[in-house]
């Protein structure tokens, strides 16, 4: 994440085109979203959510994770020099007794926007995995996204729709990590049947990978590959090669998903896989098949323009993604 931007007293309707964001932890947060008026949060710090939350904390055990989340919530009514209050006092964000006016509409469209995005992305090291979690909320001429990586410290941003491509982009552009010397890559296209990719999936899963070769000899003539231009039917050694790849070298995968809060409407989701290569678009193809397409980390944000965008557009203008 960028260097933190502290965020004086400012009028909330104001919308920066370059993004503002603040560094809060867990009760700094749960504390602010109070004192906007009890906005409601993403984040789960009931009993039962409190759990969940603790079990995804990265790299902490499980029970050095729920200690390290009931003393991070214990701060958010500890009026002392050591509590919430104090620190977002320290840090210039509140405003008497309020939070900053700004970081209050932010928290608002987060919480109501018309529409809300949730970013998961997930990346294999040579330490373990590396995770983000984003929440977007958008509303006419403002995005709002909240981000962490191990739900004890988070980044709060707000900034103009225009530059909803380039801050997605930020987001998951990841390098993958390769852990031999030989990347295993896929072809820019590959499209085969949905039962296979599953199947293939549980071999690899359960390490019965005795099971792939009957499985893809079963298949050979209905798993297609190339590159754009150049896309033929996979011979039985394309197809165990690109079984392999998938069974063996996914390094992460990323999910966006997207849901319209005004009315009635089923949310759209995006899934991509990491390989060595890249990223790589998962998504249903013709007659029960998926297909994997390489992609750029710039057409994560693309791909979603038109989604923000509809509930943007009174705002659009000229900017950086337009």
């Amino acid at each position: 994440m960028s260097p933190v931007v502290r965020v004086a007293t400012r009028p909330a309707e104001a919308v920066p085109l370059v993004p503002w964001r603040v560094r809060l932890r867990l009760d700094e947060l749960v504390l602010a979203a109070r004192l906007a008026g009890d906005v409601p949060l993403p984040v789960r710090v009931d009993t039962d959510g409190g759990h969940r939350l603790s079990d995804r904390l990265s790299g902490t055990p499980l029970s050095q994770a729920r200690s390290l989340l009931a003393a991070s919530l214990a701060r958010v009514d500890d009026d002392g020099p050591s509590g919430a209050r104090a620190s977002l006092q320290d840090q210039e964000l509140l405003d008497g007794d309020d939070v900053d006016p700004a970081v209050a509409s932010a928290l608002v469209v987060l919480a109501t926007g018309p529409l809300g995005l949730q970013l998961d992305v997930a990346a294999e090291r040579a330490a373990g995995t590396s995770r983000l979690r984003c929440w977007f909320g958008v509303a006419p001429g403002m995005v709002v996204q909240l981000s962490t990586g191990d739900g004890l410290d988070y980044e709060l941003a707000w900034f103009d729709p225009a530059l909803w491509v380039s801050q997605l982009t930020r987001a998951v552009t990841v390098e993958p990590w390769a852990s031999s010397t030989a990347p295993m890559a896929l072809p820019d296209y590959v499209s085969l049947p949905s039962e296979l990719l599953a199947g293939n999936a549980k071999a690899h899963d359960e390490q019965r990978t005795d099971l792939v070769p009957a499985m893809a000899a079963s298949h050979v003539g209905r798993v297609r590959l190339g590159e754009p231009g150049d896309v033929h039917d996979a011979d039985l050694e394309e197809v165990l090669a690109v079984l392999g790849t998938l069974g063996r070298a996914s390094r992460g995968r990323l999910r966006l998903l997207a849901l319209r809060r005004d009315r009635e409407e089923k949310p759209a989701v995006l899934s991509w896989l990491l390989f060595d290569d890249g990223w790589h678009e998962l998504r249903p193809g013709r007659d029960a098949t998926s297909v994997l397409r390489r992609r750029d980390a710039r057409d994560v944000g693309l791909f979603s323009l038109p989604v923000v965008d509809a509930v943007a557009r009174p705002a659009a203008g000229a900017g950086e993604e337009r």
